[in-house]
């Protein structure tokens, strides 16, 4: 076990071309829908996860510039895969320091764009937000888990729970 100390280094790929580097990303919130098992006994009401079955997901990119290198492949209509690669330092128990290599593939479609602000002097931030109906998270190689809407799958750490959703 290791403890997780900072990002040193990142780049966002749209269609396997690097269109951003120095970004700051707000990942998927992943919340599945429930069921209210009511009457459950004394403690009343239990709301039962029914996992796999996930609510609505987005993701937002802010990168420090939005152009002719992004902002066209970003905002146009379909369906995008995106990757977020990113490693991060971790001190090990031992104390030693190693690099943990992360990669995130989404799927989905721009909902929006905020173009920033323009200040002499000053980068010019923005950000793209997706609908997300495909989230995968893979570490040093490790599918750590997989949730695609479309296709009614759901794997975690290489388990295949995806039974759950059909008959």
């Amino acid at each position: 076990m290791g403890k997780s100390t900072a990002v040193v280094a990142d780049k966002l790929l749209c269609g396997d071309q690097v269109i951003a580097d120095y970004i700051k990303c707000t990942l998927p919130e992943i919340k599945w829908k429930t069921s209210t098992f009511t009457g459950g006994g004394i403690a009343g009401d239990i709301e039962v996860p029914l996992q796999g079955l996930a609510e609505a997901m987005n993701t937002q990119v802010d990168v420090r510039a939005l152009g002719s290198e992004n902002l066209g492949l970003l905002m146009s209509p379909g369906l995008k895969n995106l990757e977020y690669r990113f490693n991060r330092n971790m001190v090990l128990d031992s104390g030693k320091v190693i690099t943990a290599g992360t990669r995130i593939y989404l799927t989905g479609m721009s909902t929006g764009m905020t173009g920033g602000n323009i200040e002499r002097g000053a980068t010019m931030e923005g950000n793209v937000t997706f609908s997300v109906t495909r989230f995968r998270w893979v570490e040093d190689g490790q599918e750590l888990f997989l949730i695609d809407q479309l296709n009614q799958i759901y794997k975690v750490n290489g388990k295949d729970h995806s039974n759950i959703l059909s008959l």
